[in-house]
């Protein structure tokens, strides 16, 4: 039988308040295996980039360290050596590699954001920093899994082999944020059009889709923010062969940015071990949690235990917006639903049904986007502590997708436990996602 997991265990660490215990239901294991990792342990963002920068390892080494161990990582990415290769060297003839922040750091770029020729604007940004892209990371079709869950991702996957130390890809349920917590990595969802979105995404998850950046620990997720979240300027001309290394023109800035807070730790937190309306984490994210409350327990900030405002028909309203969104790419690419997948054909025609219905309420994620704000002004917290729910999104569990549908910063970060490494999430208010990693850094997760 599942153990007891009272909701009073966040109030007694915190010396407030409780009230009744709650019997969970055991959940399923979650799909996602971690890999084994490479025999060299990965270098993180910051240091890549100082190495290639100080001239002290170049460009052309990590490709070709990528490429000697890319056969264990053909489940993962697709690599395309010759344009690596290109890629290094160019960077390597480059004279102003000294000032480009992430010089010589391999990404994995997931499926549905393009590379080729200059790439949509995340890859554009990416490469006008000196990143290189490994490789195109491999995501089920339609984001929908064999289960009909929304799909795993091997973004993840190939941060936590040590394959690449940086991954980015589009996360409209949360299902990017699990994968990255299943390895124990740190993920980040920013909040509403902070970051650029590739053409279409927008449209095919009906407004759930931001773009998400996967790394191993804050510092490096902090790093790629900085480049992602810049308002695109010209950046120097490459020349050497590289698909696409044109001098990029300029392009318009994300409609918000965030805000310029200094980067400084949150000074408060709202706790709580709910994932949803009537649910409660499972053991070991509820531990997680306790083992966040006990770190931040020796530091300036303050916790408070409060629970979010989560409304049983949540996982509704995401699912119809998930469904819509097939639906609407069905119709874009003039697909026949006779080759889909059992579990798309079926996800075809519930957002076919929306559609005949009236289609979705637009005011729904603002008033959520609100009633979040809300919960943390009631609270007098400045962000919230959440627990990692890592298995399928919906089926009442609303922990990581009702994120996305208000709009707000999620992060998913490590913390050290008995049991090993553990994610737990960490929310915030519009504009919050460097205070949201700078309390991350707190945990000592990375």
């Amino acid at each position: 039988m599942a153990p007891a997991v009272f909701n009073t265990d966040v109030a007694e660490y915190l010396g407030q308040a409780g009230s009744i215990p709650v019997r969970l239901r055991r959940t399923a294991v979650s799909t996602m295996s971690i890999l084994p990792a490479p025999g060299t342990a990965p270098t993180g963002v910051p240091a890549t980039a100082g190495a290639v920068r100080a001239g002290e390892r170049t460009a052309a080494e990590y490709a070709c360290a990528l490429l000697d161990r890319a056969g264990g990582a053909a489940g993962l990415l697709a690599v395309d050596a010759e344009s690596l290769r290109a890629a290094a060297a160019a960077l390597d003839r480059r004279t102003d590699r000294f000032a480009l922040p992430l010089a010589g750091v391999l990404v994995a770029v997931e499926e549905g954001i393009s590379t080729t020729g200059r790439g949509d604007e995340p890859v554009r940004r990416l490469r006008g920093a000196g990143a290189l892209v490994a490789g195109r990371a491999r995501t089920a079709e339609f984001g929908i899994g064999p289960d009909g869950s929304p799909g795993g991702r091997a973004t993840a996957a190939a941060v936590a082999t040590g394959t690449v130390p940086l991954g980015i890809g589009v996360d409209g349920d949360g299902a990017l944020r699990a994968a990255a917590a299943a390895h124990g990595l740190a993920a980040l969802k920013p909040g509403r059009r902070v970051l650029p979105l590739p053409p279409g995404a927008d449209r095919r998850w009906a407004g759930l889709a931001e773009t998400t950046v996967v790394a191993a620990g804050p510092a490096d997720l902090r790093a790629a923010l900085d480049v992602l979240a810049a308002p695109a300027r010209r950046a120097p001309a490459v020349t050497g062969g590289l698909p696409g290394a044109t001098a990029l023109g300029p392009a318009p800035a994300p409609a918000a940015a965030p805000a310029a807070d200094g980067g400084e730790p949150v000074g408060s937190l709202a706790c709580s071990l709910r994932t949803g309306r009537t649910r409660l984490a499972d053991p070991a994210a509820a531990a997680a949690v306790h083992a966040a409350i006990r770190v931040l327990g020796t530091t300036a900030v303050r916790l408070l235990a409060a629970d979010p405002p989560y409304r049983a028909v949540l996982p509704v309203h995401g699912a119809r917006r998930r469904h819509a969104g097939l639906a609407r790419r069905v119709e874009d690419l003039d697909l026949d639903p006779a080759g889909l997948p059992r579990t798309a054909r079926s996800a075809l025609r519930r957002g076919r049904r929306v559609r005949r219905l009236g289609g979705l309420r637009p005011a729904t994620p603002a008033s959520w986007r609100q009633r979040l704000v809300g919960w943390l002004d009631d609270a007098g917290a400045e962000a919230g502590l959440l627990p990692v729910t890592s298995g399928p999104t919906g089926a009442g569990t609303t922990g990581l997708a009702a994120w996305n549908l208000a709009g707000l910063p999620s992060l998913v970060a490590p913390v050290p436990t008995a049991g090993g490494p553990a994610c737990v999430q960490l929310v915030g208010r519009p504009g919050s996602e460097r205070r949201l990693l700078a309390t991350a850094e707190l945990l000592g997760g990375s």
